[in-house]
């Protein structure tokens, strides 16, 4: 039974009196196919978007993964209609979404800490 993982990273390093957060998207697995990934990038195209957000468009990155970057924008507005398209998505090409799973991890370095929240989304097929 195949799997694939949506996985929705969020880094906060504090430095000094800022902090700077980072969130993104990737999709993990064996499975997981160009067509898969320009189902899901068409349907994050069709959202409305307030001014400043940016659109998320899954792209291949140096790891061998598909992935994105969310703006504040997009993180204020919009993450939640963005789960539910994916969520969609992988409904309608017949992935069954099995569990979502939530970790934490920290760092403290000589060059600064850092907190890393992961949100996984899990999906299996049948066949």
């Amino acid at each position: 039974m195949p799997h694939i993982i949506v996985k929705k990273t969020f880094k906060i390093k504090p430095s000094g009196f800022q902090v700077a957060a980072e969130k993104s998207f990737s999709i993990h697995g064996s499975a997981v196919n160009a067509s898969i990934v320009n189902a899901i990038n068409q349907k994050l195209a069709s959202l409305r978007l307030v001014g400043g957000a940016k659109p998320l468009v899954f792209q291949p990155d140096r790891h061998g993964h598909y992935s994105t970057q969310m703006n504040h924008e997009y993180q204020k507005y919009h993450e939640e209609d963005a789960i539910c398209a994916i969520l969609d998505v992988m409904e309608i090409l017949g992935w069954t979404f099995r569990f979502q799973y939530d970790s934490e991890s920290s760092s403290a370095k000589v060059s600064g800490s850092s907190i890393t929240s992961r949100e996984l989304f899990i999906f299996s097929k049948m066949g």
